[in-house]
C-alpha cells in the first residue's frame, strides 16, 4: 500500500495593485443631491456642500472639484473645497438647475459625473434613507418602534409623517419623529408575511409640500430567526407605484 505525499503543489496567481490608482468616490448623503437657493439670493451665497474621497496616497489623494456642465452660469464649484456658490446672475423664480459635477486627484483620475438639482424656490421634504434591511422577532411587542424614517426640510419647517398606505391598520407612525411601530403583536401562522406601507413626510400647514416612500415589509418567523427585509423607494407625490411598490409584492 502506497504511502500519502506528504506535500502538494498548488498555483497562485497574485495581482498587484496600485496603490494610486484610485478614483474619487462621491460620498454626500442624502441621495439623489438636492438643494435649494432663494430666487433672489446674492453672489456667493452657499448652496451645497460637494464631498468626495480617493484612496492614493498622500498627496496623490487630493481631491479638486469642477463644474462641467449646467447652472446657464449661475453657479461656481470652488475647486478646493467643493462649496457650490451662486454667481449672482439673476434665478428664475421655481426652476429647478441641474449641475453635473466631477472630482478629480492630482494624478487626474476623474469620478463619475453627479447631477445637483437646485432648485430656486421651495422644494419638498427628502426622505434621508433609500432602502432599509432589519431584523425583528414575530413577538415584536406593540408600540415598539423597529423603523424610523426620518426625512429632512429645505425650508427648515417641522415635518408631519403619516401613513397613505397602511394595510389592516396594523402600523402606526409617530407623526413627529417617523417612527413606525405595531399597533398589535403579528402572528406569524395567522398574518400574512409581506406588507405595502406607503409613509407621507409633508411640511407642517403645508399639506401640498410633501414627499412620499412606499415601503415593502416582510416578517418571518422566530424559527427563521425572525429576520425580514425592509425594501423603501422614493416615490414623487402623484406618481404610480411600480416595480417592488406594486401590491403584488405584498402576498404571503
Amino acid at each position: 500500500m502506497s504511502e500519502s505525499p506528504e506535500w502538494y503543489l498548488v498555483r497562485v496567481e497574485l495581482t498587484v495593485t496600485d496603490v494610486n490608482d484610485n478614483v474619487p468616490e462621491w460620498r454626500m448623503v442624502p441621495s439623489p443631491y438636492l438643494a435649494v437657493v432663494s430666487f433672489d439670493t446674492v453672489a456667493g451665497t452657499l448652496v451645497y456642500k460637494l464631498y468626495a474621497e480617493d484612496g492614493d496616497e498622500g498627496n496623490n489623494g487630493e481631491v479638486e472639484y469642477f463644474l462641467s456642465d449646467g447652472g446657464d452660469g449661475r453657479f461656481e464649484v470652488d475647486r478646493k473645497s467643493g462649496h457650490v456658490r451662486t454667481t449672482g446672475l439673476p434665478l428664475q423664480r421655481d426652476r429647478e438647475y441641474l449641475l453635473t459635477v466631477v472630482a478629480a486627484d492630482r494624478l487626474g483620475s476623474r469620478s463619475a459625473p453627479a447631477v445637483v438639482s437646485v432648485v430656486a424656490g421651495e422644494r419638498p421634504p427628502q426622505f434621508t434613507n433609500t432602502s432599509f434591511t432589519i431584523a425583528i422577532p414575530e413577538n415584536t411587542p406593540e408600540g415598539q418602534t423597529f423603523l424610523v424614517t426620518p426625512a429632512v426640510s429645505f425650508q427648515k419647517k417641522p415635518i408631519v409623517y403619516s401613513l397613505l398606505i397602511n394595510p389592516s391598520s396594523l402600523f402606526s407612525i409617530a407623526t413627529e419623529t417617523g417612527e413606525i411601530s405595531l399597533t398589535r403583536p403579528i402572528d406569524y401562522e395567522s398574518d400574512q408575511h409581506r406588507y405595502l406601507l406607503l409613509v407621507r413626510a409633508s411640511e407642517e400647514h403645508d399639506s401640498m409640500s410633501s414627499a412620499q416612500s412606499c415601503a415593502a415589509y416582510r416578517c418571518r418567523g422566530r424559527e427563521e430567526d425572525g429576520e425580514r427585509e425592509l425594501e423603501k423607494s422614493r416615490t414623487p407625490v402623484g406618481q404610480e407605484l411600480h416595480g417592488a411598490c406594486e401590491p403584488r409584492v405584498c402576498d404571503p
